[in-house]
């Protein structure tokens, strides 16, 4: 019975090593087996494994320090290069004014008010690489401990000569280094070594970076650990096969609707930076949003004579008069609704032209930011960039402009169904109910709800333009910033900020628990873009089939991760000249 029955390490989670007799025979050293080198020390200073742990701890504070610096950077490099007069202070040379602003710029990245990506990176990242040599090694010792008892009592001796494990009573002190934990137990020391140090790296973050906002690294955690779920429906063919193909497409519209429907009427709820772009592409008047706003807030109500505050009825005459209208059509004193000429802001009657107007306005905008995005590969790799074009000139430029006005056709038909939706409802929508049902709205519900509602679900949908896979990434991006947006709602004045604070620790912890455990066993249910970064921070080997097949791989991911900070160094230095 003793024989047949399942060996005790196996139980307990690991597995021993398959030692020859040759190595633990007593008094006797093989001749041509070369002694075991400890795996104590490097050099005399650390094991191997904590000095891997070290440059995790280095690469990752480094991945945070250029993501939060390099837009900074290209923003001060493009204002002196666009208005060196304007950037370079008063009776200075631009140049020493430049290598200033660029050392300034370099030592705010380090400092304790804004090294907070920096810190919760290396605690994440490199904490859980130290937790996982500290748990492997405890772990380790604990069996080893378990094989020298079994060895010291005789009756657990005779058990363990009656098992398999013929050589388990050889073991010594000095063989832990042989000592083979299971892949099972040594999947779950990832899942709770990551879970703990990313719990610590949001405390820290919440004690002694309290100025630095930490929801959207939550958020975008969250969102990373739903698309490895995504990857294991996909890959185990989990629900119908029209989500599967066009899964991101429903999330980017229903992510759309909520962004679109709070940056109307409540844009505090999503991120400034983020509110502050939307805006500056929509070009619409802000005298024109705030009054919306307000008539949603019950600040501002239609057909009441002097009801209302003169001075906010002027602010809608007042840019009546500029679009050389009449001011009257701006008078909420007299009015049942705003007119759709109004809310066109004098471009034109029609709301077909208005749409038309507005998406080339969109698209020509678009293209200045799009354009210098897809042409940064030949930046990053000139020698691969002009192969190409000396061997296929017309189709190398072809799919370059191509590229940036797919993006740009985009980001316009974004912009005009948004529009199209507001004014569709007010102009052909509603009446054509009304006129069916008999039917009629209260001016507040035209221009609060459904109209605003139904173009902000219609933008999403141009998300159609752009390829199949790109549509994916494109919905990861908006996705914690709609996310962001209903946390604030569901949070705001109903908790405590020590509840607030517990849910988010909670929230990153689970969700990096589960990014990081996929990557380090399931790789395959990860996307490649996470793959490719977080595989060079946490310095995992690929395995030696793929690694020919991904080595392209990792310059489109180093491409893509440069494109995502010129992007935003893009928009924030646009939103800067606007300022």
């Amino acid at each position: 019975m003793a024989s047949s029955a399942r060996p005790e390490h196996e139980k307990n989670g690991f597995a021993a090593p398959q030692a020859t007799k040759d190595t633990h025979a007593s008094n006797s050293k093989p001749s041509h087996s070369k002694p075991v080198k400890p795996q104590l020390k490097v050099n005399g200073l650390v094991s191997p494994e904590l000095a891997a742990a070290v440059r995790v701890c280095i690469r990752s504070y480094g991945v945070g320090y250029v993501f939060a610096t390099a837009p900074k950077l290209i923003r001060t490099l493009v204002s002196f290069l666009a208005n060196p007069r304007k950037a370079t202070p008063k009776g200075r040379s631009p140049i020493a004014a430049f290598i200033q602003a660029l050392f300034a710029v370099l030592k705010d990245g380090a400092s304790a008010n804004k090294d907070g990506m920096s810190m919760l990176l290396m605690i994440t990242l490199g904490g859980y690489k130290l937790l996982e040599v500290f748990l492997n090694r405890g772990l380790k010792k604990a069996v080893l401990a378990q094989h020298l008892q079994r060895q010291q009592d005789p009756q657990l001796a005779l058990l363990s000569s009656s098992s398999k494990d013929d050589d388990s009573k050889h073991w010594t002190k000095n063989d832990l280094d042989k000592i083979e934990l299971s892949a099972g137990l040594r999947q779950r020391i990832t899942m709770v070594a990551s879970f703990l140090s990313s719990a610590a790296a949001i405390t820290f973050m919440h004690r002694y970076r309290p100025r630095h906002a930490t929801i959207d690294y939550s958020l975008f955690a969250v969102v990373r650990a739903l698309d490895v779920l995504g990857h294991v429906a996909v890959n185990k063919h989990w629900g119908p096969s029209w989500l599967r193909s066009y899964g991101a497409v429903v999330v980017f519209v229903l992510a759309c609707t909520e962004i679109m429907f709070s940056w109307l009427y409540e844009p505090q709820r999503l991120p400034g930076p983020y509110a502050f772009w939307i805006t500056k592409m929509s070009h619409m008047d802000k005298r024109l949003l705030d009054t919306l706003r307000e008539v949603r807030a019950g600040k501002l109500t239609f057909n009441q004579p002097g009801g209302n505050d003169p001075k906010v009825i002027t602010r809608l005459t007042t840019l009546c008069s500029e679009l050389g209208l009449d001011p009257k059509m701006g008078d909420l004193n007299q009015l049942d609704v705003i007119s759709c000429k109004v809310v066109h802001q004098g471009v034109a009657t029609s709301c077909e032209y208005h749409t038309g107007y507005r998406w080339i306005q969109g698209f020509l905008v678009s293209t200045g930011i799009y354009l210098p995005v897809h042409l940064l590969p030949a930046l990053l790799s000139p020698k691969t960039f002009f192969g190409k074009l000396q061997s296929n000139p017309i189709a190398t430029v072809s799919s370059t402009l191509l590229a940036a006005a797919r993006s740009s056709a985009f980001l316009a038909t974004y912009i005009a169904l948004i529009w199209y939706g507001i004014c569709g409802w007010r102009s052909r929508i509603m009446p054509a109910y009304m006129k069916l049902t008999g039917r009629r709205f209260d001016s507040n519900v035209v221009d609060n709800i459904y109209g605003p509602l139904l173009g902000s679900f219609m933008c999403g949908f141009s998300v159609l333009i752009e390829k199949p896979h790109r549509r994916a990434e494109m919905a990861l991006y908006v996705l914690p910033r709609a996310m962001y947006s209903m946390w604030s709602r569901v949070m705001a004045g109903r908790f405590s900020r020590n509840v607030e604070m517990a849910g988010e620790t909670v929230m990153y912890g689970l969700s990096m628990s589960m990014l990081l455990t996929a990557i380090m066993w399931r790789r395959n249910n990860v996307r490649p873009s996470m793959q490719g970064l977080l595989g060079w921070m946490l310095e995992i080997p690929r395995p030696k089939k793929q690694r020919g097949e991904h080595h392209g791989k990792g310059k489109a991911v180093a491409e893509k991760a440069a494109k995502e900070i010129v992007s935003q160094a893009v928009e924030s230095s646009s939103n800067a000249s606007s300022v």
